[in-house]
């Protein structure tokens, strides 16, 4: 099987990619070639069993799948955020891209559930595969957790730091933000020790912090699709949560008990921590569904029997 790999930005550098590129393409190379894949990241220029392009609709991109749909059998638009309402990423343009990039697809690929729940009535067919941890690289677990005086971290797209400031009273000059460093152009209420955002040194920043700490408004049409990416790299390092109820994060919850909801403890940090208190943060649950070697292996069986389907 040779699965082409598509997305804008030309490179190979975790450091320079989107974080779904990253983590949806560049670290799932290795595990797609260890089940016998062939597989090449931006080279159009050969034929294909299945190509996937990744992350946003635009007319041009549109432009682009039709000439994939040309040098592969099936191809398939993978999308980690909802492409079907518009909302701060999606405006009427993107919107109409994605009904057409929708139609001339074999099907849509969705980092959620609740993506894949919009998706749906537009595509041929849909795949959830949930953003995926490396456990080579996430390779440590967090051995004591300070919960008389923990230490919050949050990590994600700088903007949206903002949620935080709700919280400002709690997380006053004992946080810890993990981005790059346009941080400095959002309004934060509070003192917080900022962390440069870097793929190798990625793990052990987030080892810093006792609870990820990772409010957002659940009622807005692009939160609610969100990937589970940014509660899972705390989990996965066996690090407690307290976020909203997004719906992957409930998933989530699913495979990890070291995760609470603000809105089950009436939005009070400090009841969410003493519950945590209670709770068994193991992660094996959720290192055989989300590891790198799962999804790609699920990944491989969507493909096959779409293959089976539209032979």
């Amino acid at each position: 099987m040779k699965l082409g790999l598509f997305f804008p930005k030309k490179t190979t550098d975790f450091n320079k990619a989107a974080a779904s590129h990253w983590i949806r393409v560049l670290q799932m190379e290795k595990y797609y070639k260890e089940l016998g894949i062939e597989v090449y990241i931006n080279k159009p220029f050969k034929t294909y069993d299945f190509a996937i392009f990744f992350r946003k609709p635009k007319p041009k991109y549109y432009r682009f799948m039709q000439y994939l749909r040309f040098i592969s059998r099936n191809i398939y638009f993978d999308t980690c955020i909802n492409i079907f309402d518009e909302h701060e990423e999606i405006n009427s343009k993107r919107l109409e891209a994605a009904h057409k990039i929708a139609a001339i697809c074999d099907g849509i690929i969705c980092a959620s559930d609740k993506i894949a729940e919009k998706a749906a009535p537009h595509a041929k067919s849909v795949f959830v595969m949930d953003d995926p941890v490396d456990f080579e690289h996430f390779n440590k677990v967090k051995e004591k957790i300070n919960f008389d005086n923990p230490i919050f971290g949050w990590s994600g797209v700088p903007h949206k730091a903002i949620y935080l400031n709700k919280y400002k009273e709690v997380i006053d000059g004992r946080t810890r933000l993990i981005t790059k460093d346009y941080i400095k152009d959002v309004p934060l209420e509070f003192k917080y020790e900022f962390i440069d955002w870097d793929y190798n040194s990625f793990p052990e920043a987030l080892l810093k912090c006792d609870i990820g700490f990772l409010p957002r408004d659940i009622d807005e049409a692009y939160n609610s699709g969100h990937s589970s990416h940014k509660a899972l790299v705390f989990a996965s390092l066996g690090i407690p949560v307290i976020a909203n109820k997004i719906p992957s994060y409930v998933k989530l919850a699913g495979y990890y008990d070291g995760i609470v909801f603000l809105e089950d403890f009436n939005d009070d940090v400090e009841a969410c921590i003493n519950e945590l208190k209670k709770r068994d943060p193991d992660i094996s649950r959720l290192k055989n569904y989300y590891s790198c070697e799962n999804q790609a292996s699920r990944m491989l069986d969507y493909l096959t029997s779409r293959i089976r389907c539209c032979s």
